[in-house]
């Protein structure tokens, strides 16, 4: 079988360009590749939702999977030539706290969606995801905790699975980073590109929306695992929807990622047991912890924010019913304006930190303990 994986980047506009025109482009290249399960993400709109299932269809895929919200509807889509004999999507839990207003994933509702296959050699588990975004270097972290977060998730989803596992998607990390090791160890998966040597970069120079001076990277994967009874490995990994397209006169491309296509094989039993690395687990211990620290810090520094925003408004709604000040309306109107202007943060940050802070720091605690739990079984040498 060959699985197929494609960060589309359907935005709404302006936030991304040219978005009907690409998904017709992707839907038509659909028709042409001999791929048999498509995971696409980031299909954050309606209107492109539309023109990928209508390409889709056309392309021969009968079975599809997505949810239909318009907000927070995880952005996947999953598209299938065998038949779907069940799915079932998890929202992941981090991030709980708006991170920042022009830093969205908070409201994509971002997870992971399991779903089972019957192919003609027996049964198939296909998992999709897209992990937290890095946003360049906006903030130094890079969000990293959250994404250990959600591997851990990941990780948990497929301890129950017994069947050959196909686990793909935009993951927003190299292969150089602490991420990927995590994702290997605790997942009990393989990465097919570099297990062949076919390690190529989804996000490249020749892409029209990224520009020569990018640096190239590899951040979208086909993992795969072996089940209890028969093995799947990787025969060719190649990449695919990077070629150029024209749009209006002007060059352009499917999206700003590449695709990726791996050519799977289904083997008559399990390869070698994946190495534990003890290692890996320590440090998503240690990078969890550091989300947590963090999220603490950012609740006393809301309170601090909510008390300066209740104390202004307070001493504003007091100088408006100065008596001294009846005489003069239009000043007493600004001031009780003012008040209103303090009122505001003061709510915001009340909420942020009494509810949602909280909240995040409660889910990291949460997530440490699921770790554990998730280490004990990857080195107790039970199979996953």
């Amino acid at each position: 079988m060959r699985a197929v994986t494609l960060n589309v980047w359907a935005l709404p506009e302006p936030l991304a360009r040219h978005v009907p025109e690409r998904m017709r482009a992707i839907g038509e290249r659909l028709a042409e590749l001999p791929a048999d399960v498509v995971a696409l993400q980031e299909v954050w709109t309606a209107e492109a939702r539309g023109i990928l299932l209508d390409g889709a269809r056309r392309a021969g895929f009968p079975h599809v999977w997505h949810q239909r919200a318009t907000l927070g509807g995880s952005g996947m889509l999953l598209l299938s030539r065998f038949p779907i004999e069940s799915a079932r999507f998890e929202r992941f839990c981090l991030p709980w706290v708006p991170p920042r207003i022009d830093h969205p994933d908070y409201y994509g509702g971002k997870g992971v969606v399991t779903a089972r296959l019957a192919t003609p050699d027996g049964a198939l588990a296909v998992v999709a995801t897209h992990l937290h975004a890095r946003y360049r270097s906006d903030v130094s972290h890079q969000y990293r905790a959250y994404r250990v977060g959600q591997i851990i998730e990941l990780a948990a989803a497929l301890r129950s699975l017994d069947v050959p596992t196909v686990l793909l998607g935009d993951f927003n990390f190299s292969d150089s980073d602490p991420e990927h090791r995590i994702l290997s160890t605790l997942a009990r998966v393989r990465d097919s590109a570099a297990e062949i040597g076919q390690p190529v970069p989804t996000v490249h120079r020749e892409n029209a929306y990224r520009g020569a001076r990018g640096a190239e990277k590899r951040i979208d994967y086909v993992f795969v695992r072996d089940g209890s009874r028969s093995g799947l490995e990787a025969r060719e990994v190649r990449r695919v929807f990077d070629d150029a397209i024209e749009i209006d006169g002007r060059p352009a491309s499917h999206s700003d990622h590449a695709g990726l296509m791996a050519e799977l094989a289904l083997t008559g039993s399990p390869g070698a047991p994946h190495p534990a690395d003890r290692e890996a687990c320590d440090l998503a211990a240690h990078l969890l912890e550091q989300g947590r620290r963090r999220a603490y810090r950012r609740q006393h520094a809301d309170r601090l924010a909510a008390g300066l925003g209740w104390g202004g408004a307070l001493l504003a709604c007091a100088g408006a019913r100065d008596p001294r000040l009846t005489r003069r309306r239009l000043l007493r109107g600004a001031v009780q304006a003012a008040g209103i202007a303090a009122l505001t943060p003061g709510v915001t940050y009340t909420l942020l930190s009494e509810v949602f802070a909280p909240g995040e720091v409660r889910v990291f605690d949460q997530l440490s303990a699921r770790l554990r739990d998730v280490s004990a079984d990857r080195f107790s040498g039970s199979a996953a």
